[in-house]
């Protein structure tokens, strides 16, 4: 096995990637350290950066640095890229090759200006795909995707990446159409994602775990008021769940409810939390779900069906607990961050252009 530097730029954040990675690693007989400065880089011969939060900014020297060393450099992707059946056009092709950080403050407002036009073309553009003929995934969506894949393809042209990881095989698929290689990595189950606590009585009908958007906000109201019909109920919770406390609020639930924060690609963490303390997940539909199979490890509806299926779900209590414990088996067992990373990291050379 060889020496891993690992840089995670999530620090500030209430949950850290860093430990359960450097923990897994070191059980699979990889020797770790976690990168604090640039010349940390010595102690090791792989550079592993977690690409989430500001991994940009954070990460620049350190891949810069590692060239020079003749390190091999690393990028695990976990955000959200541009969807992969955007129509391709000038736009498009045009804002992934901008460079605002290179400009000056009178053309850095300028860029500002373009890119919301870029919005609005996307959105446009989104209007025929199915995953968008309602019209409500605003222009403004577009914007974190969009600036996230604006970064990752300027690093990958300017040679800073040596290999790159995706979370998502629709953000594999998104990079592929950009000729640029990756390997699908899921997220892979570890205990402080969530763990099953057999004893507690599963006593919430439907949780909903994340963000309140107005898109959600109105899946939400519809979906309480039709459970509240059923003689069940819906449990929101937008703020503040972390760690066991999550843990715990997951093993009271019967059923986490997934509404998709960008339509074309299902949360794959959420599903994994919820599936490593057996509540099953019901999910908004979405085009590519992998690693996990619809009616195997979960089951999957189009917004104007979801709320029959919920219900449909609570009644049938064998079902659901036969999908929750198949998940449950599936995650614990065999999409283990051990095994995820096994795989990924002694992959040959070149392995990139492969699926784990």
């Amino acid at each position: 096995m060889g020496r891993v530097v690992l840089l995670d730029a999530q620090k500030a954040l209430p949950v850290s990637f860093s430990g359960a990675l450097m923990e897994t690693l070191e059980t699979n007989g990889w020797r770790v350290c976690l990168a604090r400065q640039a010349t940390d880089l010595a102690a090791g011969d792989t550079l592993l950066v977690l690409g989430i939060a500001d991994w940009a900014a954070v990460g620049k020297p350190f891949f810069s640095r590692a060239r020079e060393l003749g390190i091999q450099r690393i990028l695990w992707s976990c955000e959200p890229l541009l969807p992969p059946d955007l129509p391709s056009s000038r736009l498009q092709n045009w804002f992934l090759h901008a460079r605002g950080v290179d400009y000056a403050s009178r053309a850095q407002r300028m860029q500002r200006l373009f890119d919301r036009f870029a919005y609005y073309g996307f959105a446009i553009q989104s209007w025929s795909l199915p995953w968008n003929k309602r019209r409500d995934f605003l222009p403004r969506q577009f914007s974190y995707a969009a600036k996230e894949s604006r970064r990752l393809l300027g690093f990958w042209r300017a040679g800073l990446v040596d290999t790159l990881f995706v979370s998502l095989e629709p953000r594999q698929t998104f990079l592929a159409g950009h000729g640029v290689p990756s390997l699908f990595v899921p997220v892979g189950y570890h205990p402080d994602w969530g763990r099953l606590l057999e004893e507690t009585e599963r006593d919430i009908d439907v949780v909903f775990l994340g963000n309140i958007t107005r898109r959600r906000r109105a899946l939400l109201q519809d979906m309480e008021q039709a459970l509240e019909k059923a003689g069940f109920k819906l449990k929101v919770v937008n703020q503040d769940c972390y760690g066991d406390v999550r843990t715990q609020l997951l093993n009271r639930s019967k059923i986490l409810l997934n509404l998709n924060t960008f339509p074309w690609e299902s949360p794959g963490m959420r599903m994994l939390m919820a599936m490593s303390c057996k509540a099953m997940v019901v999910s908004e539909h979405a085009e590519n779900t992998a690693p996990y199979i619809e009616g195997t490890h979960f089951r999957m509806a189009a917004r104007n069906e979801l709320v029959d299926l919920v219900v449909s779900c609570l009644k049938d209590e064998a079902g659901r607990l036969g999908i929750a414990d198949q998940a449950y088996r599936y995650v614990t067992e065999e999409n283990t961050l051990a095994n995820v990373m096994r795989m990924a990291l002694e992959s040959p050379s070149g392995a990139a252009r492969r699926a784990i």
